[in-house]
């Protein structure tokens, strides 16, 4: 068995009825070889945009065990149910999925100059010391008509 959770938001209008309808959901999840560990009650609270003309909804957390079988039964119920505004059910431990990639820091490579992050780093430094050492005796310039200028 897998741990779930599922929230639902329910009309407001449903009054008593709306214990009658949770506790329903509870025993569809214990038919189909399911546990409930906790139903929890999170009140009306405002939605974020009216639904059906409701700006209200009244919110409950179903936290269970059970197969994906039992999970696909309890929202087959929610959909045809009146007074369930919305529903979404989510697995909480991701067994088969790999493991997330951990991303390298970079912020130790902006300190380091770059003639040290290279390898060889010395040989470069010591070609463009002997290039500067150079005398140049001579040195002609082109202009644009290919004639050289003095």
């Amino acid at each position: 068995m897998r741990p779930y959770e599922t929230l639902m938001v329910l009309s407001t209008g449903l009054g008593d009825e709306t214990a009658k309808l949770v506790g329903r959901f509870e025993s569809i999840v214990r038919n189909e070889g399911g546990t409930v560990d906790a139903n929890r009650d999170w009140g009306v609270r405002d939605l974020a945009y009216p639904i059906g003309k409701q700006k209200q909804g009244h919110y409950f957390l179903l936290e269970y065990q059970a197969e994906p079988k039992a999970v696909a039964e309890l929202e087959r119920n929610l959909r045809i149910s009146e007074g369930v505004m919305r529903y979404t059910s989510v697995q909480q431990e991701h067994t088969g999925l790999p493991e997330p990639r951990v991303y390298r820091e970079y912020s130790d490579r902006r300190d380091t100059p770059l003639s040290e992050m290279r390898s060889g780093g010395d040989e470069l430094e010591a070609s463009a010391e002997g290039l500067a050492e150079e005398p140049i005796d001579d040195i002609s310039a082109v202009g644009d008509d290919g004639e050289g200028m003095e």
